[in-house]
């Protein structure tokens, strides 16, 4: 019986972070272990000071007032050995104003899990990273031994092609046992958006009372303006096609056109997960489809 205290390593995703304007110092993580004779209690605690930096925000896929929220500082938890069971939580939301007028420190501490044999900090994989966009009710969770991975399907449903959502991670995994357990689904990727009078003529197509985009209409006369990205629809069905549950997000992302019809220098970074508990859903999930929707559709 006792209580045991080990240092984690962090790892620090400088250039991520710097693309989104954050930059994060001193950073501590622990492993905390409760023992009582075969069982045992862990928890990670994670410590640190964040400065968002405004000026360094330079291509900004979501607005940037005062009032607003700079792109989200997060944490992500995996084993070492199975990096794709990644989840992310926040560590610190503050406004842009507050956050760039001084250092803030934040504390994050994970969900509490059992095990018999306890986790060696070696094992743990603890990021500290940030995407232009990110959209996640997920908790610092460490997954447990047993998984099983789900078919995942991935339907484009967009009508406007100025900009397109492009995954590079589509998975869904049930976690844990059938009545503690949960489906976790991860969702990540770039967003690839055309030129700026590709860009116009979605910006018309979302607004019918402008009419359609001529051959004589000029760009620049229109600049700024920017196009909403689009969004994700989660469904989790059982055998029967029966639709268990169903989870969206908008992402709340948008492609800037400035003057002149400048456009970012780069493509945006987007992540999203959700989480279903087994025992909340009316069925047995053996599938998923993820549905990449226009913004005004969700």
């Amino acid at each position: 019986m006792g209580k045991k205290i080990e240092e984690l390593e962090v790892e620090v995703d400088e250039l991520a972070l710097s693309l989104v304007g954050w930059q994060v110092e001193n950073v501590r993580a622990r492993l905390v272990t409760d023992s009582f004779d075969d069982e045992h209690f862990q928890e990670i605690v994670v410590s640190g000071t964040a400065r968002f930096l405004r000026e360094d925000w330079s291509d900004r896929f979501k607005r940037g007032e005062d009032g607003d929220y700079p792109p989200t500082l997060l944490l992500g938890l995996s084993p070492v050995d199975r990096p794709e069971l990644v989840s992310y939580t926040h560590a610190l939301l503050e406004t842009i104003k507050k956050a760039g007028k001084r250092p803030v420190r934040f504390s994050k501490s994970s969900s509490t899990w059992q095990c018999s044999k306890p986790v060696k900090p070696e094992q743990i994989r603890l990021q500290v990273t940030s995407f232009d966009l990110s959209e996640t009710d997920l908790d610092l969770v460490w997954p447990s031994s047993k998984t099983k991975p789900l078919p995942v399907e991935l339907i484009d449903e967009t009508v406007h092609e100025a900009v397109l959502l492009k995954p590079t991670t589509c998975d869904a995994t049930i976690v844990g046992k059938k009545r503690e357990g949960s489906l976790q689904i991860r969702l990540g990727g770039f967003a690839e958006f055309g030129s700026a009078r590709e860009l116009l003529a979605d910006f018309f197509a979302m607004e019918p009372w402008r009419g359609e985009l001529g051959d004589d209409d000029d760009v620049e006369d229109e600049c700024p303006f920017e196009v909403s990205m689009p969004g994700i629809s989660v469904e989790v069905l059982d055998g029967t096609d029966f639709l268990l549950d169903k989870w969206e997000t908008a992402l709340y992302g948008r492609v800037p056109v400035g003057e002149g019809a400048a456009l970012p220098s780069r493509q945006p970074r987007w992540i999203t997960q959700c989480s279903f508990d087994l025992d909340d859903l009316s069925g047995e999930p053996t599938r998923v489809v993820v549905r990449v929707l226009d913004a005004e559709d969700l």
